[in-house]
């Protein structure tokens, strides 16, 4: 990931210090932005849907999310967020199913030692959907964890229409220009060597 981090910024993850805060993006229908870090923090970010500088609130219930690596290889990210201590207002979002298949972006910035925010020292982490969500009560507390995979999540689907006879007469009912298709389709290298 490196590649594309700046040598500043770069030079300020290889300190021993850092105040690290971590600025989330839901995109429902009004917009959510959260951050971990303890004040708000402003931020204009390139994938915020509302334009401007966007107010990241430190509400104490987004406690973190969990590692993503990245590979040459083309896989399923995912990522689990927690959020803690939830109130009914986020419970209500995810029972709701207003979460589903909604974009979530999440930032890390390294603030200075005055808790600063300088916008050069701040980079994507990870960009992906919401797939679903649990939630786990105990007598004194809630905990929220929402699941997100990468745009590669339905990589293996089968979307879209088959080159068969039924598929084919589903919107034409008389048309046999497929009868034969199953005979012919071994002979087509389409994404074969």
């Amino acid at each position: 990931m490196a590649r594309n981090l700046s040598s500043s910024l770069q030079s300020k993850l290889a300190t021993q210090q850092l105040v690290v805060a971590d600025l989330l993006e839901l995109h429902l229908d009004t917009p959510v932005y959260l951050t971990n870090a303890s004040l708000d923090i402003n931020y204009d970010s390139a994938t915020a849907p509302d334009a401007g500088i966007n107010t990241y609130t430190a509400q104490g219930q987004f406690i973190g999310f969990g590692n993503v690596s990245e590979t040459a290889d083309i896989r399923v990210g995912s990522i689990d967020i927690s959020f803690t201590a939830v109130d009914l207002t986020t419970i209500a979002l995810v029972t709701n199913n207003e979460y589903i298949d909604r974009r979530i972006v999440i930032y890390r910035a390294i603030l200075d030692n005055n808790n600063n925010l300088n916008t050069q020292n701040v980079f994507q982490y990870f960009d992906g959907r919401i797939t679903t969500f649990s939630i786990q009560e105990t007598e004194n507390t809630a905990t929220l964890t929402i699941q997100c995979a990468t745009q590669f999540a339905d990589f293996e689907k089968q979307a879209g229409r088959t080159t068969n006879v039924a598929s084919q007469q589903i919107f034409f009912p008389n048309d046999k220009g497929m009868e034969f298709s199953a005979g012919i389709v071994k002979d087509i290298k389409w994404g074969r060597a």
